[in-house]
């Protein structure tokens, strides 16, 4: 290809004059000497060999093709833009200069002027935007620092949570499998019962048996625990043990005989045939086993009459240091005051009978223990859980499934907010003494003490959305 001449190029435009004398300085470098092309001709027409396929072959190995070679044009768009005329040396490609010279231009006064770059039309520019921006790598992901770290401490609380919870699961079984589970009696149904979704209960019925499992003993106690979720209001009633009721096939009777008579089922069938309230689970706990709660959640402070810690100090010597296997003169109270009391003095204090108005005033000291005691169960459930599982929880029973009780623990973190209300039954004004067949009685107006419950454990004002 060396034999081509030179391709014609920029042949009409003038070509400096023939000058041997020296350029003028223009106050920088001189200017290097001009390159002058030759005379161009027309490109003649060559020929080129090339192999053909080895499909296509004919005879002879190789065969020559006369190709016409376009000739070289004069000159793009581009270039032209950096084709200036210099008044006295005439016109200059901008590829013939030394790059020294290449980015200025001498004007007519002998200085230089910084050359303008050439212009590109728009669809140059179009072409070179678009493949810069295939070359480029495509990056999907979008980095937000904002809602990264949102997520993050999103997925951090969620953790958190499940660990919680996970933690609350296992003590609660734990203490659930430490539970004696008694077996469900026969039941009689009563129609027309006080019964409502929002409300849960369960019977609690305090007994003077060692071993629950084993005896049955007498119900000391008998009070029911009501969750309310739309008043959000925790209920203790409770249902005072010489009150003549109707004992389901047995005739009339004091109260407590229900349970000496029938155990638990029947204690609740007695209760939902002369109050109307619906029951159908209950945890039964002996002496020993409520003190043991009580030395679990620290104790329950409880002020004192002078009267009241006599009363205490007979019932510690006669009976419950007994059944600890104490030293009967152990944890005596000298007088009155404000006590942390103990469990064993708890028990004592809850079973004083006759200071004030008997029963009345006992039932009220057994409510005020158990608030007491739901109070410090709310802030000190953790701590308390291994003298529960040690000393406590052998001591209680219940009709209701491992599977209940859990859940029913679930609900534990959701009332713990919610206010205890004290209910005695039957109340003030709806009694009246009686001494029945040598018996000293109450005797009481059934319907009035129905309105009560109907007003306090199954209230439900309309404001309170259920939980």
């Amino acid at each position: 290809m060396n034999d081509i001449p030179e391709i014609r190029n920029n042949a009409d435009l003038p070509r400096p004059r023939q000058n041997t004398e020296p350029l003028p300085n223009f106050h920088t470098n001189e200017l290097p000497p001009l390159k002058r092309r030759g005379t161009e001709a027309s490109s003649p027409v060559h020929t080129q060999e090339f192999r053909i396929p080895k499909k296509a072959r004919t005879s002879d190995e190789f065969q020559t093709q006369e190709i016409e070679i376009s000739p070289v044009p004069e000159f793009s768009e581009t270039e032209e833009n950096f084709i200036e005329e210099d008044a006295d040396y005439g016109a200059y490609e901008e590829y013939d200069r030394p790059a020294q010279y290449q980015k200025s231009a001498r004007t007519s006064s002998g200085t230089h002027k910084k050359r303008k770059p050439a212009r590109t039309s728009k669809k140059q520019t179009s072409q070179k935007q678009t493949s810069q921006n295939q070359m480029k790598p495509v990056n999907k992901k979008k980095h937000s620092h904002g809602g990264g770290f949102l997520k993050k401490i999103i997925r951090h609380i969620v953790v958190f949570l499940v660990i919680i919870f996970a933690i609350y699961s296992v003590i609660s079984l734990l203490l659930i499998r430490q539970l004696e589970n008694l077996p469900r009696g026969e039941r009689t149904v009563t129609s027309g019962t006080l019964d409502a979704g929002y409300v849960r209960s369960v019977l609690l019925i305090g007994t003077d048996a060692r071993d629950i499992a084993s005896e049955r003993g007498r119900s000391d106690t008998m009070i029911l625990l009501s969750l309310n979720s739309r008043t959000q209001k925790i209920y203790l009633t409770s249902f005072m043990r010489d009150a003549y009721v109707n004992i389901p096939g047995y005739g009339n009777h004091k109260l407590n005989a229900a349970y000496s008579y029938g155990g638990a089922e029947l204690l609740m069938d007695t209760l939902e045939k002369n109050y109307q309230v619906s029951i159908d689970d209950y945890c039964v706990v002996s002496f020993m086993g409520f003190a043991g709660i009580i030395d679990a959640f620290g104790g329950v402070k409880i002020s004192l009459s002078d009267e009241e810690a006599n009363a205490l100090n007979v019932i510690l010597q006669s009976e419950v240091n007994e059944l600890a296997g104490d030293n009967p003169l152990s944890d005596f109270i000298e007088k009155g005051g404000t006590y942390l009391l103990n469990g064993k003095q708890a028990l004592s204090y809850a079973r004083i009978r006759y200071v004030g108005n008997a029963d009345f005033e006992r039932t009220s000291r057994q409510r005020e223990v158990m608030t007491q005691l739901l109070e410090n169960a709310k802030t000190q459930v953790v701590t308390a859980v291994p003298k529960l599982i040690s000393s406590a929880m052998p001591h209680l029973g219940t009709n209701m499934s491992d599977t209940e009780l859990y859940l029913l623990s679930l609900r534990a973190p959701f009332v713990a907010g919610y206010d205890i209300q004290q209910i005695q039954i039957p109340a003030d004004g709806t009694y009246a003494s009686a001494d029945i067949d040598g018996q000293s009685v109450l005797q009481v107006d059934f319907d009035s003490n129905i309105q009560v419950l109907r007003n306090s454990v199954y209230s439900a004002p309309a404001e309170v959305p259920v939980q």
